[in-house]
């Protein structure tokens, strides 16, 4: 029983870790600074984005108890958003 339990609350927990950026492309606007690397910068926001969309995702109570470690697209492109990116295609 111990261990049919542990595989249920493992389940969450690895579509949790799986998290990965949705399929969105975007654009630097001005607000985003020069960098001598822009494609390094923008992967350096990218992943802090999918982190603060994934940990906004896990602490939502219902998408706990649905088993849903999704990341949500919208908290992704606000987060983007405020980092100076713009969305291309939605």
């Amino acid at each position: 029983m111990a261990l049919l339990a542990a595989g249920l609350l493992g389940l969450p927990l690895a579509a949790c870790s799986a998290a990965k950026a949705p399929d969105v492309g975007f654009l630097p606007t001005r607000a985003v600074p020069e960098t001598p690397d822009p494609k390094a910068a923008f992967e350096t926001a990218k992943e802090g984005c999918v982190e603060e969309a994934r940990r906004k995702g896990i602490s939502s109570v219902t998408r706990l108890l649905l088993l849903r470690g999704k990341t949500s697209k919208s908290d992704y492109i606000d987060c983007m958003e405020r980092k100076g990116y713009a969305v291309v295609d939605q």
